[in-house]
């Protein structure tokens, strides 16, 4: 039970979003007369977060797929039930429920940008900058085969954000180390203080890998000019690689 309560914590964050759910959860549950809504917004939701606590659920669903049970709380509909509620009760008392809902902004928000994992968008698409300058040089132009390209981990994430006509050796299963997982050989020589031209060379054919994006910063033992490896381009932080020895695939073969 102390391992649920330390999931459940860990989700909630502050605590402030969970306490607002449970809150609103009451209230629906009292004052809700439409059978419908206050069976997706009270019934559902209470349903799943009674399955959540209980100890026999909470083994089993880690025979299943142990390491993600925090899943479970993504069912539930927090932010609309939140919202609902607080449109209840403005609706029925306006003056003092938009009162209350200043003070709950003020007491339970925060400044995102104060957090190391959130920053200010640099594009429509809220990746990094430099994500989509390599993947628009080196993705393929429409009716051609899609490609293959080493990544750096950080930036496995975005490039599957931005297209899926870049494909990658490894993904985020090579990142989390709490799942079962194989290593991918290109992933664990990344992680190298140095990293071998001739490995590098002979992983990234092995992978069919046509690019190879590497960290300005990352130092290489042998020059990879030898093995076939020419930059094509960079950006402020990466170098970008066409891998020659890789043949691009013939479209409709």
């Amino acid at each position: 039970m102390q391992t649920i309560m330390t999931i459940f914590k860990d989700y909630g964050g502050s605590g402030y979003f969970s306490i607002l759910f449970l809150l609103a959860l009451i209230y629906l549950g009292f004052t809700e007369e439409d059978r419908r809504i206050k069976t997706l917004f009270v019934y559902i939701p209470a349903v799943i977060l009674i399955l959540f606590f209980l100890p026999p659920f909470y083994i089993l669903y880690n025979r299943l797929d142990e390491g993600t049970y925090y899943r479970i709380l993504w069912l539930l509909p927090m932010t609309i039930v939140i919202a609902y509620a607080g449109c209840r009760i403005i609706g029925r008392h306006v003056k003092a429920g938009v009162l209350l809902g200043c003070l709950v902004l003020i007491i339970s928000g925060n400044y995102v940008y104060n957090s190391q994992h959130i920053t200010p968008a640099e594009n429509l698409y809220h990746l990094p900058q430099e994500t989509i300058e390599i993947c628009d040089l080196i993705r393929p132009t429409e009716g051609e085969e899609r490609v293959w390209a080493l990544f750096p981990a950080e930036q496995v994430h975005f490039v599957r954000q931005y297209t899926t006509t870049i494909q990658m050796p490894f993904g985020r299963d090579n990142l989390v180390e709490s799942w079962d997982r194989i290593i991918h050989p290109l992933y664990t020589l990344l992680q190298q203080e140095v990293i071998p031209a001739e490995e590098l060379s002979e992983l990234s054919i092995e992978s069919e890998c046509h690019y190879i994006i590497l960290l300005k910063s990352m130092k290489i033992d042998g020059n990879l000019k030898d093995y076939g490896i020419v930059q094509i381009g960079e950006t402020e932080n990466y170098l970008v690689y066409r891998n020659t020895p890789v043949e691009f695939y013939e479209y409709g073969n």
